[in-house]
């Protein structure tokens, strides 16, 4: 059911009920109403009767007089004045009821609700001269046509009031419900990826608040996706780069060495079939191939390590760190270098762990080649979720997460220095996984590269292995 339908058939139950309640009070009250009527009225007549009958005496020709005022008492309302020996005239009209002034005729059981009202006689005697008696009768159908005729326009009152309200309150509904219907369209486009949509924020405060949050959406929406396009084209020169530099260290670097090894193996073979080698020469060719084959090796696990680093599956990550820390020790003996893993950092999936590695030796990488500093710090540790910072509170909201902190004392970021790609694809890696990451100066000098990464993703299979 619409909001329109809802709001009108509240609207109508409540004036219903309201006038049910009144017309219901009316006609409860209807018999009372028409007793004491009928109670006065009768007082006031008997007391006006007695009153003229009272100054007729000493009169002249009291009969002429009495019947003058009888024919004037006759058409009274709420009241019938006659001689006891004359016909009630109330006998006719009392069974079909009277009509009132606008003509509406009260139902016999509106006056039936009423107790009937005892009649009241009046001896007439005057100058010692007895001429009958007079009944004063009550009408109980004037009374209640009276009380009919303001049921009926009570009804009809009420009845235009709630038609009159339903049709104000369409008109509002309509009018609060357009904007509501701008809210409708602007979803759809939504749906549809059209991010650029606005709608006007009017209506009430409610309402405008609810179109201003979905304008916020819709820029949210539109940022986020220009975002996402902008990673996609990343991703994608970045795949396209790392393709290049493959490509060419296979074709530069091993494809001479291919050359080599099988012109080295003709000339071998040349020499076997001729059967005229000399040892000496064969035991030479094949150790130039096995140099070429073993630098052909160390080229292949170089390109491995750039692809993925070898054992951290085997081994898990605390070991692989360590043996990354010892070889940059081994190069680099005057730098020094701590290394604080705690012992409970939380199970991991593949994603965080090769995310993890990545952002230290992405770290390492730049603290020795680029800062000139002589001590570095690594330090990884569990992070509860009250510590996350907020740009990670929502992607990494209810998991366990990882702290890495980079950092040393070297010369620091200088100010205007374009990311490189390393830390590019880094962040990227990082925002990927619902994480955050940044890099700053150190107050005391130095840089700090400092990553928060949650320790499950999209729920893939954790890391059980040693931490």
């Amino acid at each position: 059911m619409s909001i329109r339908f809802r709001l009108n058939a509240l609207l109508v139950t409540l004036f219903s009920l309201a006038l049910i309640v009144a017309i219901g009070s009316l006609i409860m009250n209807a018999g009372p109403r028409i007793h004491a009527e009928n109670q006065s009225t009768v007082r006031l007549s008997k007391e006006f009767v007695e009153t003229t009958v009272e100054s007729l005496q000493g009169t002249e020709n009291p009969s002429q007089r009495l019947q003058v005022l009888l024919e004037g008492l006759r058409n009274l309302r709420h009241v019938n004045i006659y001689w006891a020996h004359e016909p009630a005239p109330s006998v006719a009209s009392a069974a079909n009821g009277d009509e009132d002034e606008n003509g509406l005729r009260a139902p016999e059981w509106l006056t039936r609700l009423a107790p009937p009202d005892p009649l009241v006689t009046i001896p007439v005697d005057v100058n010692n001269n007895h001429f009958g008696e007079l009944i004063i009768a009550p009408r109980a159908d004037d009374e209640s046509a009276e009380i009919w005729s303001s049921i009926v326009g009570f009804s009809l009152i009420g009845s235009a009031l709630v038609a009159t309200t339903l049709l104000l309150m369409s008109l509002l509904i309509d009018h609060l419900l357009k904007p509501i219907g701008t809210v409708g369209h602007a979803l759809m486009a939504l749906d549809s990826g059209k991010y650029d949509v606005r709608v006007p924020e009017t209506g009430p405060p409610e309402i405008a608040d609810i179109c201003g949050k979905l304008n916020r959406l819709a820029a949210t929406l539109n940022v986020t996706t220009t975002e996402n396009r902008h990673l996609a084209e990343r991703i994608i020169c970045i795949q396209d780069e790392e393709r290049k530099e493959l490509a060419r260290e296979l074709h530069d670097e091993l494809g001479p060495y291919l050359f080599a090894i099988r012109a080295g193996a003709r000339n071998i073979k040349k020499e076997v079939e001729r059967g005229a080698a000399e040892k000496e020469t064969v035991v030479q060719g094949c150790s130039t191939l096995l140099e070429h084959i073993e630098t052909m090796q160390q080229m292949n696990r170089r390109v491995l390590q750039k692809l993925r680093p070898m054992g951290l599956d085997e081994f898990g990550l605390k070991a692989k760190l360590i043996s990354l820390v010892a070889i940059w020790r081994e190069n680099m003996p005057d730098v020094e270098i701590a290394v604080n893993i705690a012992d409970t950092i939380p199970d991991r999936d593949e994603t965080s762990n090769l995310t993890i590695y990545r952002i230290v030796q992405e770290g390492l990488t730049n603290a020795f080649r680029h800062s000139g500093a002589t001590a570095v710090e690594l330090t990884i540790e569990p992070l509860d979720e009250a510590d996350l910072p907020p740009s990670t509170k929502g992607p990494a909201k209810g998991r366990p997460a990882v702290h890495v902190v980079v950092c040393d004392n070297g010369r620091g970021l200088a100010n205007g220095v374009k990311p490189s790609y390393g830390i590019t694809g880094m962040t990227e890696r990082v925002w990927a996984t619902g994480g955050d990451i940044r890099i700053v100066n150190r107050g005391d000098g130095g840089a700090m590269l400092e990553a928060w990464v949650p320790a499950a993703t999209n729920g893939r299979r954790k890391d059980v292995s040693a931490p």
